[in-house]
């Protein structure tokens, strides 16, 4: 994968549904890629601190219940913005990176072990 990340200018995750957070926009995003993610399902942890553009306009898919749909329009607006805004991609960018530089495995094992201690 680093040798695909690094010649990447944007990566677009759209996705429906996400049964965790999404491990390759993960690694995108520590490589510094500008990323956008679809505001729904495994990728809401991801989006905090500007560290990605996030596509808003999710609507459920009858048939699948919990799962939305990416709004085609918003992505193509949203890959304009970073084509044409070099210094926010560059900003998006490096705050992704900021954020999972800062998701250790003993960090998010440490909220976990909160998480279920306070139930």
């Amino acid at each position: 994968m680093p040798t695909i990340l690094r010649e990447m200018d944007a990566a677009l995750f759209p996705n429906r549904c996400e049964g965790g957070t999404n491990l390759v926009a993960m690694e995108a995003m520590a490589r510094g890629v500008p990323t956008i993610l679809g505001a729904n399902t495994g990728h809401l942890d991801l989006l905090k601190d500007d560290a990605a553009l996030a596509l808003t306009d999710q609507r459920p898919i009858p048939s699948r219940p919990g799962w939305r749909e990416s709004n085609v329009k918003e992505m193509v607006a949203a890959l304009e913005t970073l084509y044409t805004d070099c210094t926010r991609a560059a900003a998006i960018g490096a705050a992704g990176a900021n954020l999972l530089a800062s998701m250790t495995w003993t960090k998010t094992a440490a909220e976990m072990k909160r998480i279920i201690t306070t139930m």
